[in-house]
């Protein structure tokens, strides 16, 4: 460190720009920050959709098969059957709670790409992750509707601890030294090595990212529980995550007081000493097998079971049907399905507006930022994509480059998109009048096509889709 924080002139404010200083240049926090920003305004701005925020979710692959594993795990289990969808897990589980199941993914992720190699670091990442699975456990035991919501206030009440282990080595020894391990004594430590308490830095932070304020709220240490409070209120997150935290460090600890602990937490959290400690146990058992450690990587071209994915994906849309879903989640559940079905490189639908054909919903590379830019009207007759649409036709173009080919391609699309290589168009018609269509391409270096029997399952994804509007007219 070039640096020690107790010579710092300034105390509260030199310590906190020289931390957004190391997060900066020496981890992934900024990432996290960015993700958390948008995953929490998302969530609670009214005014967005399902598409704003599964779309918010897709544009990370990896995040994306985490969130939908974590949906299907025994948390959820028999709440709607196998989930392979973020848009199916959004209609099933419900909105906060895929975004909760994002923010505790991505937050996850981040702790593990910015872990210093040291003993210390990887104990404390480990309270934490423990921590995590512990609320998950519990929240079992207590039928919350959003459990996850008590993951992310277990996973961020280690936030400040976490920011020194991280950036601050030497003094978070310091402060170990002073407090003799104990957490209880850590924010009184804290507060005399650098001139502020860990839950002071958690409040920075927690501001810094904009957190929802009932999450904030948990990430501030408490001597002792409070009195009963009504599961999921903001006290009882508050409460839940200090004893996750402290389980969690008594476990890794040895866990010799466990019951203790529990006996504790017990009328606070209204649940009973002995579930609290099964609670402890199967997290510990589990060893955070919720999100496995082994590296995602991002698909490059189609699948090899990409009729398989295309069937199931048939299936939950009759399903979601069935259920009476809307068209725009409709919409949602059949480009999710395309793009992940057949890897795509993305995917976007194009619905009327007056004598023009505008891009309204897309996932993958470039959306939602080149929507804007994706638009047709109905007197570019010479338009592979009006051709699609005024013929009922749809039209597969294998590589846009092509001499037979290219006089059809739009100088909008190479324009707005320059890496296409192939893509497909599925026209929309109701009542006999085309009303959009449904549009997913291949970037460049990838050479594929789409098999007949993957083509009638395309087909028939966007005609349940039309179903939808067929619904709504009866």
């Amino acid at each position: 460190m070039t640096t020690l924080i107790s010579t710092l002139e300034n105390g509260r404010d030199d310590f906190f720009a020289l931390l957004l200083k190391r997060m900066s240049e020496q981890g992934d926090f900024p990432s996290l920050s960015r993700s958390v920003h948008t995953l929490a305004e998302e969530m609670h701005d009214e005014n967005n959709s399902m598409a704003d925020i599964t779309g918010a979710i897709l544009s990370d692959f990896s995040l994306t098969q985490k969130v939908i594993r974590l949906a299907n795990s025994s948390m959820y289990a028999g709440m709607g059957g196998e989930i392979t969808t973020v848009t199916r897990a959004a209609m099933v589980l419900g909105l906060d709670a895929v975004s909760h199941l994002a923010l505790s993914v991505r937050f996850i992720d981040t702790l593990s790409a910015s872990a210093p190699d040291s003993t210390v670091a990887r104990t404390e990442m480990a309270k934490a992750l423990l921590a995590g699975d512990i609320a998950r456990s519990l929240v079992g035991k207590a039928n919350l509707a959003d459990g996850e919501e008590a993951v992310v206030c277990a996973l961020m009440h280690h936030l400040g601890r976490l920011l020194l282990v991280f950036y601050f080595p030497d003094e978070w020894l310091r402060i170990q030294n002073i407090s003799g391990g104990k957490p209880a004594a850590e924010n009184h430590a804290t507060l005399e090595v650098i001139g502020v308490t860990l839950d002071e830095i958690s409040r920075e932070i927690a501001k810094l990212w904009r957190l929802p304020r009932k999450i904030s709220d948990t990430m501030i240490s408490q001597a002792t529980p409070s009195g009963s409070n009504i599961p999921g209120s903001q006290d009882w997150l508050k409460t839940m995550a200090n004893f996750a935290g402290e389980a969690a460090t008594a476990m890794l600890g040895g866990g010799k007081n466990i019951a203790q602990i529990a006996s504790r937490y017990g009328d606070a959290l209204l649940i009973s000493t002995e579930s609290i400690a099964e609670s402890v146990h199967q997290a510990a058992l589990a060893k955070n097998s919720s999100i496995p450690p082994e590296c995602l990587n991002e698909p490059h071209g189609k699948p090899a079971d990409s009729r398989e994915r295309l069937a199931v994906g048939v299936y939950e849309a009759t399903a979601a049907l069935a259920q009476g879903m809307s068209f725009g989640n409709a919409l949602n559940l059949v480009l999710e399905t395309m793009y992940g079905s057949m890897g795509f490189n993305r995917v976007v639908a194009f619905l009327r507006d007056g004598i023009s054909f505008k891009g309204r919903l897309g996932f993958g590379a470039m959306m939602p930022e080149a929507l804007q830019y994706l638009t047709f009207s109905e007197a570019d007759s010479a338009n592979v994509f009006y051709l699609s649409l005024t013929n009922s036709a749809d039209i597969f173009i294998e590589d846009v480059t092509s001499v037979k080919s290219a006089s059809s391609i739009p100088p909008w699309l190479i324009a707005t998109l320059p890496d296409v290589q192939a893509f497909v168009l599925l026209p929309m018609t109701f009542n006999g009048r085309p009303i959009g269509l449904l549009y997913g391409d291949w970037e460049k270096g990838t050479t594929e096509q789409i098999e007949p029997n993957e083509l009638v399952l395309l087909r028939s994804l966007r005609d349940h889709l039309m179903k939808v509007l067929d619904t709504r007219k009866a």
